[in-house]
């Protein structure tokens, strides 16, 4: 085996140093000759692997008492070793005893670390630098320079703060100083403004977006390695992604019914707006994650749905088994009266997404239409009655002409049988105008052929023409009007028509004895108001709706013998108030039984003249 020194003295007994983790040398004060080492000095440095003697350098006389100094050990061939040293002398010898830090191997794989990581990022795509603690850059390496939009050689030797724009340097030197203080690492994200001839990638608001990862190079925290990537591709794919999900989200809570969804585990994910208006959960139960059935549960258990009692625990079940498998559209109705489409899909992840609408109105007018289809069919019989009774008188008094069964030609009631074909006639004329009327005003076909309408003038040709009538009915007709009454700007002949349907009614509906008076006045609003008041029979507060609406009818014929042709076709207050409400007017009914009736027709101030 080779020697470690070529002149070797005596030695002291070393048996107890050669186990210790400690590397220990001993030397000559001299020359700096190795004359033997301990197996942890091996470790760190082989003789045979360096030409076989090991030298100290610097040499020198031994030291009075143990100093540290730097120093290095080499062979004569290959590598050397340099590292802080504990030097002192060996009593009775021309000797020294060289010792070294025990986790100096430790230190050494940390350096040889630290280099190939420093190697590594010299060839890394990521731009490098190598700082101190104040910020110092001591090297710098950029696969993709331009990607800072800083020109290369302002980063040799200046300061990172004075290099970097404020807003980038600011969070980077915090960053750095988490580092220097005993941070295993630190990192922070950080923007530049992108130079537009250097071909930098913009992100938000033209700025590169960087990610930065700090790491100590050594145990005093004095240098630093800083590697910045360019993360602008990654956040600007996550600011659309957000911008996406933003939007999404938005167009979630705008949609005008409530919208749930649930995930594949049947919790609650997110819903809009609508559906928290509809207050359908318990705002502190309705939270994201709870399960669709405590959800639905404690609905019940508030008393949110109708559904009688003993029917609860079918109603759920059913209501689960179509929000967990889908199903056709279901319509709950709520304790408070409201009423809810539930509509739900099965999405491809296995979550459930569902729609709430609130049908309350769709299920009122369809109530209604099916109360005005009820009462159109009921009219339509009445209506065939109605027909079919002045026909089959027109027939059978015609017959009578025909076939002279009154006696002789000369027969007055010959008279009377035509008389009773030519009120039947009338009656049925009517009746067909009044529907054709209505129907061309709800079709909006109905035109108005304006011009000044005197309302003395037409009142008193409803009188006249009504004159008769009264007389028949042994009623009294007057009118009430004042000498100033203004003009009116509307269709003369459908104000007549409107007078003689009200006028009309009350003759009807007033015993014989009785009063029917027209009467006109200013409003405090400046419109006109026709009225036409009788004292007969009246009729209960409750029913004037009916009267008002087209196919009702208010007379009973169980408790009232008039004829057909006596009660009329029922369709003279709705056609009124059609006509009123054409001229852009409105009516007004007041009536009680046993007190009579007043219709007020008002005609809006525009209408005036004068």
């Amino acid at each position: 085996m080779p020697s470690l020194s070529a002149t070797k003295p005596a030695l002291p007994d070393l048996t107890l140093l050669t186990g210790l983790a400690t590397p220990l040398w001993l030397v000559r004060a001299e020359d700096g000759g190795v004359v033997w080492m301990n197996r942890a000095a091996r470790r760190l440095l082989d003789p045979e692997s360096v030409g076989g003697t090991l030298c100290l350098s610097p040499a020198g006389p031994a030291p009075a008492v143990a100093t540290e100094r730097a120093a290095t050990i080499r062979g004569t061939v290959g590598e050397t070793l340099s590292l802080t040293v504990r030097i002192g002398p060996v009593p009775g010898t021309d000797l020294v005893l060289v010792e070294a830090p025990a986790d100096l191997a430790a230190r050494q794989e940390v350096a040889r670390l630290n280099e190939q990581l420093v190697a590594l990022s010299y060839a890394y795509p990521d731009l490098r630098f190598e700082l101190r603690r104040d910020g110092s850059i001591l090297d710098f390496a950029a696969g993709s320079p331009a990607d800072l939009g800083i020109p290369a050689q302002k980063f040799l030797k200046g300061r990172i703060q004075d290099v970097l724009p404020k807003a980038a340097a600011g969070p980077l030197m915090k960053a750095l100083e988490r580092v220097t203080v005993g941070a295993l690492t630190a990192s922070v994200h950080i923007r530049l403004p992108v130079n537009g001839a250097t071909g930098g990638e913009a992100g938000g608001e033209g700025d590169a977006v960087f990610e930065a990862r700090l790491v100590a190079l050594s145990d005093d925290g004095d240098r630093i390695l800083c590697i910045l990537r360019n993360i602008t591709g990654r956040a600007r794919a996550e600011q659309r992604a957000e911008r996406a999900h933003r939007l999404l989200l938005d167009a979630i809570d705008s949609i005008g019914e409530g919208f749930v969804l649930y995930d594949a585990d049947d919790r609650l994910v997110l819903f809009n707006r609508r559906y928290r208006d509809l207050k359908i959960s318990d705002p502190d139960l309705a939270q994201p994650g709870t399960p669709f059935e405590s959800l639905l549960r404690d609905g019940m258990r508030r008393g949110l749905y109708r559904v009688p009692p003993e029917r609860a625990e079918e109603w759920m079940a059913h209501r689960l088994a179509l929000h967990r498998h889908g199903g056709p559209p279901m319509e709950v109705q709520l304790a408070d009266g409201r009423w809810l489409r539930i509509e739900e899909r099965r999405t491809s992840d296995g979550g459930t997404v569902g729609l709430r609408t609130d049908i309350t109105d769709l299920k009122a007018r369809a109530l209604e239409l099916a109360a005005a289809n009820r009462r159109k069919s009921d009219y339509v019989h009445h209506l065939s009655h109605e027909l079919r009774t002045p026909l089959t008188a027109v027939m059978g008094f015609a017959e009578i002409l025909r076939d002279q069964l009154l006696g002789p030609p000369g027969s007055p009631r010959y008279g009377e049988a035509a008389a009773q074909i030519v009120a039947a006639g009338e009656y049925m004329l009517e009746l067909i105008n009044n529907l054709l009327d209505l129907a061309r005003i709800e079709a909006g076909r109905l035109e108005l052929h304006e011009e000044d309408c005197p309302p003395a003038l037409i009142v008193d040709a409803t009188l006249s023409m009504m004159a008769a009538r009264a007389d028949q009915a042994g009623v009294t007709l007057s009118a009430s009007l004042p000498a100033d009454l203004p003009v009116l700007w509307a269709d003369p002949s459908l104000v007549r028509q409107m007078l003689t349907n009200l006028v009309g009614n009350a003759l009807k509906f007033t015993d014989p004895g009785g009063h029917v008076t027209v009467s006109a006045e200013r409003d405090t609003d400046g419109g006109l108001v026709l009225a036409v008041s009788d004292d007969g029979r009246g009729m209960p507060p409750e029913r004037i709706p009916q009267a008002l609406t087209a196919f009702a009818q208010i007379h009973d014929p169980t408790r009232d013998r008039m004829t057909a042709t006596q009660h009329g076709s029922g369709l003279g207050l709705p056609l009124t108030a059609a006509l009123v409400d054409l001229h852009g007017g409105g009516i007004a009914v007041d009536s009680a039984p046993g007190r009579g009736t007043t219709v007020r027709l008002r005609f809006p101030p525009e209408r005036v003249m004068g």
